[in-house]
């Protein structure tokens, strides 16, 4: 449940950070920097590690057979890990033109 709902929030955030982008807004260089480099960190913490973090923990390693994890789970969240990592990236480019 906890892991649900940090995702949900995530996935708010970051349709904000979209929205920001495209309306060409001065905090957009900043929400994609935070919630790109935020999401990637929190992502590969809670389903990229083993199950160290408790309810913070969807591990993919080892996980119950009823977690259903395949390979298009590790292909999806190294994935979204990537791209991720480029809205950062795009953001701190942005913010140094930006100067």
């Amino acid at each position: 449940m906890t892991v649900m709902a940090l995702g949900t929030v995530q996935t708010v955030l970051a349709v904000v950070t979209i929205a920001l982008v495209f309306a060409g807004h001065r905090w957009a260089p900043l929400a994609a920097i935070g919630i790109g480099f935020a999401s990637a960190i929190g992502f590969t913490l809670v389903h990229l590690f083993p199950d160290w973090f408790g309810p913070f923990s969807d591990s993919f390693i080892n996980p119950p057979a009823v977690a259903g994890v395949t390979g298009f789970s590790w292909f999806a969240a190294i994935f979204e890990v990537a791209a991720d990592l480029l809205i950062g990236f795009a953001g701190l480019r942005a913010r140094r033109r930006a100067r």
